[in-house]
């Protein structure tokens, strides 16, 4: 069963005190969709998942605050400034044939935080998880992290009926999780491999690319040979090339 439990959050960067959640999340029997959402039979954890400093911006949960906080003056390298709300804008950003792209100028976490300004979420859960997906990066955590995160926003931004905001966040999402695939680094099993595989090819789908979601599914089908425990995703990404539904 999870549980969540109210608790005082002091932020570790500026000092605020504020009003948070602490989630402990157990496995749930309720629906799974497509894109691997378990759809709790209580009250989503989801929402509460996470906590953001309404000082400062920093958002996390309860460990970003305590054990894993990061300090104020925390080195973000010149590669990985910048808040990217869709993939065009990290896109722009990261071509070197745009003469007036950000230049990559090594930053704080503290300076980058400023940079989400209006955009920092501390009511609505969705904008928390595109915050989270920020700090991922800032902390160097990666684009798998990164793209987790906004893969939960686009879900918050669908549940509240913000279907563009969902689709604006699932294409960054997919951005993150090719780039990760492209840099091969972040993966410590073939298993992950094969998972964040699949989710390109839902992504693909979902955002109505039908033919690139049906090679990301074959090649994912193809990184889980020998993979025995993961015969029900690939029983999945068969069902999704021929008869998708957005429910398992």
């Amino acid at each position: 069963m999870t549980t969540i439990t109210p608790r005082s959050i002091t932020c570790p960067l500026c000092a605020t005190t504020f009003d948070g959640h602490s989630v402990l999340a157990s496995r749930d029997r309720g629906p799974l969709t497509s894109d691997l959402r378990r759809i709790p039979e209580g009250e989503d954890p989801l929402p509460k998942m996470l906590n953001a400093c309404p000082g400062c911006g920093l958002t996390g949960d309860v460990s970003r605050f305590e054990e894993h906080a990061p300090k104020a003056d925390k080195v973000v390298p010149g590669k990985d400034t910048g808040a990217f709300f869709s993939q065009d804008d990290h896109d722009d950003a990261h071509d070197p044939l745009l003469a007036d792209r950000p230049k990559d100028v090594e930053s704080t976490i503290t300076e980058q935080l400023k940079l989400l300004g209006d955009r920092i979420g501390v009511a609505d859960p969705a904008l928390r998880w595109e915050n989270a997906s920020q700090v991922e990066r800032w902390l160097g955590h990666g684009p798998l992290k990164e793209g987790d995160a906004m893969l939960r926003a686009a879900w918050l931004h669908e549940d509240a009926g913000r279907d563009a905001d969902g689709r604006r966040c699932r294409r960054r999402a997919l951005g993150c999780y090719r780039q990760g695939i492209t840099e091969k680094r972040w993966f410590g099993r073939r298993e992950d491999l094969v998972i964040v595989g699949y989710l390109c090819g839902e992504m693909h789908r979902r955002l109505g690319d039908t033919e690139l979601g049906k090679q990301w599914f074959e090649q994912a089908i193809a990184w889980s040979s020998g993979l025995q425990k993961l015969q029900e995703l690939v029983e999945l990404a068969e069902r999704q090339m021929l008869h998708p539904a957005d429910l398992v």
